[in-house]
């Protein structure tokens, strides 16, 4: 609920068409290859692309194996109007050990048999259109569609834990498909106030739960959203929102904004003092298995009433340059989380349950940032975080982890990271650290585990280019090959590498 990822693909540029490919391999069976195709041709631009990994993992059932293939094309109309479409497929088959090992102890064997499936396409078409006199307009419309499923076919009868065998045959199918279209348009006002205003409508539907008897769900959606920028020479301003009328939840409202100060110009040394303000609201729609239910051996009933879960965020900080290749961050967050959703069993029978919005946390801390070029082949980036966390409200905690007062689960008090980085004209390396600290954690099948440990995880890499087409590189991970854990039970890898080559054929 408080970050965004957005993944790019690449556009061709050059008049001659360009062929880039390579492929790296490594321990725990890892093999990785691709390939991209683009290139332009007067009106039109191209990229197709492809790659294939494949590793057998750290232990039993551990092997993981992705495809995927997609296109970016694009066509220039006229002088103020483009047309892009673009399409991304991907399809893979993990094996699923399940939690077993609780820092370097095997309390349970892995789950020799499940295995998770997904199949999925995204795709796009966009139609952008420039003019007149600082307007630019964009269309497009979207599918996306989820299919992944979840089958364990044999019961193991020796994942024994104080609550029972904890290995179950099922099959679990989650088939969801979103689709739908956005106008988007910017207006240019002046050299310093730019506004953006749209419109978007999405249909959602799927199918949750457990075969033979799963829930299907349908959702249409429909949101409007606007920005304003106003840029001076000191100060900044954005202030947006956005209302979204969801057919599960109803109507909402998400407002945001920021302002930022050059507080200070400053001199040769202190070249910049900027503050930085900012307070926004956020929601998550519920799942479609916490809204339409799901049936089987335990149904859970539909809640047409369910909210969205709401998280408020502020934060207050300061950016300080020193010359033109130091700077210092620091900044003060505090998010609050409402409505959260939990599952409440009936009373009567614990034979069935519901979602609910019932829960509330809080987590407030600092960040720091420190980034330096003392030679300008080298940098160095480290940053330190502290965040603090507790749950408000939690009145059906089944664990004592989880009830009120207790810190999150699985969010460290403490971590930093440390990156240092040489870029040379034909090669190239870094050297990467990273600490998490010990945070709060449960197995929660009464095996007493309540914390994961802390851990430094090291990793470098490095490249060196044979001439302008063709480049060898390679990676090593974990380099002090120390036993860790993410989420506890499901022990990460350990020391590990890939080495390889690329290569480029054609292009300008």
């Amino acid at each position: 609920m408080t970050s965004v990822v957005q993944v790019w693909s690449r556009t061709g540029t050059t008049l001659t068409p360009e062929l880039r490919f390579g492929a790296d391999a490594g321990n725990y069976g890892t093999e990785n290859g691709y390939a991209a195709l683009s290139g332009s041709a007067e009106a039109f631009d191209y990229n197709v692309f492809g790659n294939q990994f494949n590793t057998s993992g750290s232990g039993p059932n551990d092997d993981h194996s992705n495809s995927l293939e997609g296109v970016n094309a694009g066509a220039k109309l006229n002088d103020w109007a483009s047309l892009r479409l673009r399409a991304r497929h991907d399809h893979s088959v993990t094996g699923v050990q399940n939690e077993w090992n609780f820092n370097g102890d095997p309390l349970l064997p892995p789950d020799l048999d499940q295995r998770a499936r997904q199949n999925n396409f995204l795709g796009s078409l966009e139609l952008a259109i420039t003019g007149p006199s600082g307007w630019q307009h964009r269309l497009s419309g979207f599918d996306y569609t989820l299919h992944r499923t979840n089958e364990d076919g044999i019961n193991q009868g020796n994942r024994i834990t104080p609550f029972g065998n904890q290995d179950f045959q099922f099959h679990n199918v989650n088939l969801f498909n979103r689709a739908g279209f956005e106008y988007q348009g910017i207006y240019q006002e002046r050299s310093w106030a730019n506004t953006t205003f749209g419109y978007e409508f999405e249909d959602e539907t799927g199918t949750t739960g457990n075969l033979p008897f799963p829930s299907h769900g349908l959702r249409r959606n429909h949101a409007v959203f606007g920005q304003q920028i106003l840029s001076f020479e000191r100060l900044s301003f954005i202030a947006g929102g956005r209302f979204v009328h969801n057919e599960s939840f109803g109507n909402k409202f998400v407002p945001r904004g920021s302002v930022t100060l050059l507080a200070l110009k400053g001199g040769q040394f202190f070249s910049g003092t900027r503050v930085l303000l900012s307070y926004a609201t956020g929601i998550k729609e519920p799942s479609f298995a916490e809204s339409f239910g799901n049936g089987g051996g335990f149904p859970t009933l539909p809640n047409p009433f369910l909210k969205p879960e709401e998280t408020r965020a502020f934060e207050a900080g300061f950016n300080q340059n020193f010359r033109t290749n130091y700077a210092f961050s620091a900044v003060y967050f505090n998010d609050l989380f409402r409505n959260k959703i939990d599952f409440n069993f009936d009373q009567t029978c614990f034979c069935q349950g519901q979602y609910i919005n019932i829960n509330e946390a809080l987590a407030h801390g600092a960040e720091v940032q420190f980034n330096a070029r003392p030679l300008s082949r080298i940098s160095v980036n480290t940053s330190y975080t502290y965040t603090s966390t507790q749950v408000l409200k939690e009145p059906f905690a089944f664990d004592p982890i989880l009830s009120t007062g207790a810190p999150l689960i699985r969010r460290p008090k403490h971590s930093a990271t440390l990156l240092t980085t040489y870029l040379g004209g034909r090669w190239g390396a870094d050297l990467a650290g990273s600490y998490v600290g010990r945070r709060a954690d449960s197995d929660f099948f009464g095996l007493n585990i309540n914390h994961t440990p802390g851990y430094v995880l090291v990793n470098t890499g490095g490249w060196f280019a044979i001439n302008k087409r063709i480049t060898a590189y390679a990676n090593i991970e974990n380099l002090l090959n120390r036993f860790y854990e993410e989420v506890t039970g499901y022990p990460a890898l350990g020391i590990n590498f890939r080495a390889g080559m690329r290569f480029r054929v054609g292009g300008d």
